[in-house]
C-alpha cells in the first residue's frame, strides 16, 4: 500500500464493501426494471442489443455481422464482442441476454479491486485519534461506487464501458509499477504491486480492442512517464525508472495501441469496410453526434458533465501544485506536505491528459458512458490526492486532522447530481427501451422473422430477426453507410434499394427517412411511446400488396402492447395501395 493511503487491512475492508455495494445495487436495478416490465428484462439502451446479435452471428453462423454471410463492422467494441460470442453458444434465450449485465458486474469487482490499496484514503491518517475507517468512510465508499464511478448504472447498460474502465486503470497502475514507482527502489517505502513485464503492453492492446478512445489514455501514459522525471515531478522515496527506460516504454506502449487499432482497421478494410467501426463514421458525419472541433466546442463539451470537468481541475491542481513546489524549493510547502502529492502526481497527469483529448476529439454523453473510463482514472486521482489535501488543511487547523478525508470526497458528490439522476433513472429507461423498441421487435419477430425487413433501430430487431435486413441507419449496413456518405440517401435509392433486397416493409422513426421516403411507400401506422427519445415509430409498406397484411398483422398485436403506446393507424392506406395498383412505383418522396 503506498504511504498516502491506508493500509492493507483497511484496503480490504473497503473493497469487500464496494463489492457488496456493487452487486446489491446491480441487482435492485435489474429488479426494478423486471417489475417495471412486468417480467422482462430490457436495457436502456438498444446498443447492448447490437453486440449481442453480432456476438450470435459470429458465434452460430460465423459471421461477423447482423446477417449471416454479411461480415459489417458494426461494432464498436470488438473484444466486448468477442467476449461475449462464447457465452451466447453456451447461455440461450433470454438468460443469454442477461449476460452483459454479469460480465459488467465482473468488471466492476475489478475496478474496485484495483483501487483497494488507495481506498484507506478515505479515513483519517495515521496517527489520528479516531479510527482510520472513520463513520464518514462507509458513506463514501458507497457514493463511490454508485455515483462517482458510476458501476451500477454502467452494467444495467450491459455495454463495454465497465470493462474498458477496468483494462484502462489496470494499465495505468501497470506503468506505474513498472517504471514510475518501481517495488525494491527508493528508501524502501511501499510500492505498488508487482506486474509482469508484458502486463502495460498487453492491457493497453485490450483496452485499444475495447474502445478506441483508449490512444488518449496512451498519449497520457507517455506524458505521465516523461513528466515524472522532471525536477519537479520526482519523488525522492520512489525513484522512477531511467531516462532511456522510461522513453522505450513510452514508445513501446504507443506502438501498441496504434498496432491494436490499426490491426483492428486492416480486417474491416480487408471485408470491403471503412477503417473505423461504421458507427464511428457515423457520428464523424455529424449523424447524433458533436463534430465540432475546437477549443471553445471542448470547453462546452467537458462543463457539460460536471463531474469530469471537476475531476479534470483536480488533476490540474495536483499536477501544478507539485511543480509549484519544486521552484519554491522542498522547504517552501513543508516538510509533510511534500510526500503526500507526489504519488498523485503520475495519476494527475495521466488523467488530466486523457481528459483533454476526449472532450476535443470524443464525445461527452448524456449517458456518461463514453466518458465512464475517465471516472475511473479521475477517482484514482482524487484518492491519491486526498490524503494530501487532508494534511495540507490540517497544517492549517489541526482540527482538519480529525476530520476523515471521506468528507472531503462527499462535498464533491453535488457535481455528480448527473450521474446519481441517471441511475436512478435508468430503470424508467430500460422500461420505455420495452414499451418501444422491444415490442417493435417482437412484433417482426413473430410476424415477419425470415422476411426481408428494412429497420431503423439495429438492437433488439437484429437479436430477434432471423432474415435478411436493411439497416437504413447504416450501422449494420455498409452499402447504405456509403451512401450517406456519398450524399446518395434519397427516394430514387431507397426504392432501387428496395428492388434489389426485395424487402416488403420498413420500420423507422417518423423522420428517420424524412423527405427522402419513396412516394410509393405506404405509411400503415405509427406507434408512439411518449416518453421514448424518437418517440413516433412508423410501419410503411413498401409495396401496395402489403399494405393490408402489415395492417392485419399490427391489429393483431396491438392488444400485446403497453399500455402507455399510443397507435394510429391510416386509415386510407388501403385505398392508396389499390391506387398504386394502378399505375408505376417509384417516384420522389413526399
Amino acid at each position: 500500500m503506498l504511504a498516502a493511503g491506508g493500509d492493507r487491512v483497511s484496503g480490504r475492508a473497503a473493497t469487500r464493501l464496494a463489492w457488496v455495494t456493487l452487486a446489491v445495487t446491480g441487482a435492485v436495478l435489474v429488479g426494478a426494471v423486471v417489475v417495471l416490465t412486468g417480467g422482462t428484462f430490457t436495457y436502456p439502451l438498444d446498443d447492448p442489443a447490437i453486440h449481442l446479435t453480432v456476438a450470435r452471428r459470429f458465434v452460430h453462423d460465423g459471421t461477423w455481422g447482423v446477417v449471416a454471410g454479411q461480415y459489417q463492422a458494426a461494432s464498436s467494441s470488438p473484444l466486448w464482442t468477442l467476449i461475449l460470442a462464447p457465452t451466447q453458444w453456451l447461455v440461450r434465450g433470454a438468460a443469454g441476454e442477461l449476460v452483459p449485465v454479469a460480465l459488467n458486474v465482473l468488471a466492476g469487482l475489478w475496478v474496485i479491486r484495483l483501487l483497494r490499496d488507495d481506498l484507506g484514503a478515505l479515513g483519517p491518517p495515521p496517527g489520528a485519534d479516531r479510527p482510520r475507517f472513520g463513520a464518514a468512510a462507509p458513506v463514501a465508499l458507497v457514493t463511490l461506487v454508485v455515483v462517482l464511478l458510476y458501476l451500477p448504472a454502467l452494467t444495467l447498460m450491459g455495454m463495454e464501458h465497465t470493462l474498458h474502465m477496468a483494462v484502462v486503470l489496470a494499465a495505468a497502475l501497470a506503468v506505474e509499477a513498472r517504471w514510475v514507482r518501481p517495488a525494491g527502489g527508493g528508501d524502501g517505502a511501499a510500492r505498488p504491486a508487482r506486474w509482469p513485464a508484458v502486463a502495460p503492453f498487453a492491457l493497453l492492446a485490450l483496452a485499444a480492442a475495447t474502445r478506441g478512445e483508449s490512444a488518449f489514455v496512451a498519449v497520457g501514459l507517455g506524458v505521465g512517464l516523461l513528466a515524472v522525471g522532471l525536477p519537479g515531478g520526482r519523488d525522492p522515496s520512489a525513484a522512477p525508472a531511467s531516462r532511456a527506460r522510461r522513453w522505450r516504454a513510452v514508445a513501446g506502449l504507443g506502438a501498441t495501441v496504434a498496432g491494436a487499432l490499426l490491426a483492428l482497421g486492416l480486417v474491416n478494410l480487408a471485408f470491403g469496410q471503412e477503417i473505423l467501426p461504421n458507427s464511428v463514421v457515423l457520428k464523424s458525419l455529424g449523424d447524433r453526434g458533436d463534430t465540432r472541433r475546437s477549443p471553445a466546442a471542448a470547453v462546452e463539451r467537458l462543463w457539460s458533465d460536471p463531474w469530469l470537468a471537476t475531476l479534470a481541475v483536480v488533476a490540474a491542481v495536483v499536477v501544478a501544485a507539485v511543480l509549484a513546489r519544486s521552484r519554491r524549493g522542498p522547504a517552501a510547502a513543508g516538510p509533510t506536505l511534500r510526500p503526500a502529492f507526489f504519488p498523485a502526481f503520475f495519476p494527475a497527469v495521466v488523467t488530466l491528459v486523457a481528459v483533454l483529448l476526449h472532450v476535443e476529439l470524443g464525445a461527452v454523453d448524456a449517458s456518461y458512458r463514453y466518458q465512464a473510463y475517465l471516472y475511473g482514472l479521475g477517482a484514482w486521482t482524487a484518492l491519491r490526492a486526498l490524503p494530501g489535501v487532508h494534511a495540507a488543511l490540517g497544517h492549517r487547523s489541526p482540527r482538519w486532522r480529525r476530520l476523515p478525508a471521506a468528507v472531503l470526497l462527499l462535498a464533491a458528490v453535488p457535481l455528480a447530481a448527473g450521474q446519481a439522476r441517471a441511475t436512478v433513472n435508468a430503470p424508467r429507461q430500460a422500461e420505455v427501451t420495452w414499451e418501444q423498441r422491444y415490442q417493435v421487435a417482437q412484433f417482426l419477430r413473430g410476424a415477419y422473422r425470415h422476411d426481408p425487413i428494412a429497420v431503423g433501430e439495429l438492437g433488439y430487431i437484429g437479436l430477434y430477426h432471423d432474415g435478411p435486413l436493411t439497416d437504413v441507419y447504416g450501422l449494420g449496413d455498409h452499402e447504405v453507410l456509403t451512401a450517406r456518405m456519398a450524399g446518395r440517401k434519397d427516394a430514387a435509392f431507397w426504392h432501387e434499394l428496395q428492388r434489389r433486397r426485395g424487402f416488403r416493409v420498413a420500420v423507422t422513426y417518423a423522420f428517420t427517412l424524412a423527405g427522402d421516403t419513396p412516394a410509393d411507400w405506404i405509411p400503415v401506422a405509427d406507434w408512439r411511446s411518449p416518453d421514448a427519445h424518437f418517440p413516433v415509430t412508423r410501419f410503411w409498406a413498401t409495396v401496395p400488396g402489403e399494405v393490408v397484411p402489415l395492417m392485419a398483422d399490427l391489429r393483431a398485436y396491438e392488444s400485446s402492447l403497453p399500455d402507455e403506446v399510443e397507435v394510429t393507424y391510416n386509415e386510407l392506406a388501403p385505398l392508396g395501395a389499390a391506387f398504386q395498383e394502378g399505375r408505376p412505383a417509384g417516384g420522389t418522396g413526399q
